[in-house]
């Protein structure tokens, strides 16, 4: 039997996050991550899922039905479903070597990412109820993967927020330090102990390989770089020339070995980015086709208001600096900030630029990132491909 948790009013959808203010609080205290039955505020159940005492999110919901325990077959079959959609529905293995297996609440498993870069699969906890399932997600996932090296990389802000250690995991499980991916016509290294989330940003595949189509001949701007991704895939693209600048050193590091490994010419710039184009702006250059993609900048719902202000500071000064017909590639990877927030935020840039944005692809993650219909939260990432138009009436 699991613990019992009773809400404070029946629910009206199957959304997987139970808030603090929407349950009785237990008689007595369960540590974080204790799988917990949830039924509501007349007894029925509702569900079970991974429990927290003081976050705000106190439940992580894994499953609805009741017949469903959370134990090894729980696990196998999410895990199971989950590579055939990425194997024998969406045939990534054809196109990279490399692709997000596990997409959180997409997939099933709140709480939980796993990455596979070629011959290694990188687990990312987020919620300390994974601890004691560690061992069967290992062997479960070598035995559907036997070649593959799995190892566990918990993020340190969550083991603070979960008040938890996975210290356990990190030396049970170690990562290698780095792997070879990939991806369409792209070979990317991969640092797997100190690159950003789990090492690379696999959900912006498909638009890389949209920009490598629009870079042929162009003088092209990869701005927030991070290991050049983007900008490498302009190259291979046929870019006449490709900028790449980011604030990271230790990225561009890694960038520059991207560069060599792919044998592409990059001027990699150590500067910050609204630094580097208001300095284009005073040098009065511009280019052909500008990439922004800044990194996560709203966390919680307060940060959202400077989160807009930043984004619309930013695209203003790149729309600025757009050749007339040129194109512009606007990336949000908040969460918070919805679609229609983030088109606004652009439209008023556009008229703050003296500019008119012609958007002719709005796109997201990569199709191994799914979203499901009770967790629409998970359509995080937001990418508009726009053309720069100016009119004799903005000059």
């Amino acid at each position: 039997m699991y613990p019992r948790i009773q809400l404070k009013t029946d629910p009206f959808t199957h959304h997987p996050w139970i808030f603090q203010k929407m349950i009785q609080r237990p008689k007595y205290r369960l540590s974080p991550g204790t799988v917990v039955e949830v039924v509501s505020r007349q007894g029925a159940f509702v569900g079970r899922g991974f429990y927290h005492p003081s976050r705000t999110v106190a439940i992580l919901l894994l499953t609805t039905h009741p017949s469903e325990r959370i134990d090894e077959g729980f696990f196998r079959t999410r895990l199971e479903t989950a590579k055939i959609l990425r194997e024998q529905i969406l045939k990534i293995s054809t196109r990279s070597n490399a692709y997000r297996l596990i997409h959180g609440e997409g997939d099933g498993l709140p709480g939980l990412v796993i990455d596979k870069f070629a011959d290694v699969l990188v687990v990312e906890p987020f919620s300390a109820g994974y601890i004691p399932f560690a061992d069967t997600l290992f062997t479960i996932l070598k035995e559907l993967y036997p070649n593959a090296t799995v190892c566990f990389r918990p993020d340190q802000k969550t083991e603070k927020q979960e008040g938890v250690s996975f210290q356990t995991l990190r030396k049970r499980y170690p990562c290698p330090q780095g792997v070879i991916l990939k991806e369409h016509s792209l070979s990317m290294e991969v640092s797997l102990l100190t690159g950003h989330k789990t090492g690379y940003f696999l959900d912006q595949r498909d638009n890389r390989a949209m920009v490598a189509e629009l870079s042929t001949g162009k003088e092209v701007w990869d701005l927030f770089c991070y290991t050049g991704g983007f900008g490498i895939a302009a190259a291979l693209g046929g870019a006449r020339s490709v900028t790449a600048v980011d604030l990271d050193e230790k990225a561009l590091v890694i960038a520059q070995r991207n560069a060599r490994l792919n044998q592409v010419t990059i001027d990699f710039i150590h500067e910050d980015c609204f630094d580097f184009l208001r300095r284009m702006e005073a040098e009065d250059r511009q280019a052909d086709l500008v990439i922004v993609d800044p990194a996560k900048l709203a966390l919680v719902r307060e940060e959202i208001p400077r989160a807009l202000r930043t984004y619309n500071d930013i695209n203003r000064l790149a729309m600025g600096r757009v050749r007339t017909g040129g194109i512009l590639v606007s990336c949000s990877c908040s969460g918070l900030v919805s679609e229609h927030q983030f088109l606004s935020v652009l439209t008023n840039a556009a008229r703050e630029a003296q500019v008119e944005l012609q958007m002719f692809r709005i796109t997201g993650a990569s199709p191994d990132h799914p979203v499901r219909t009770d967790f629409p939260e998970g359509r995080y990432l937001k990418v508009v491909f726009s053309r720069i138009v100016r009119f004799p009436y903005h000059r």
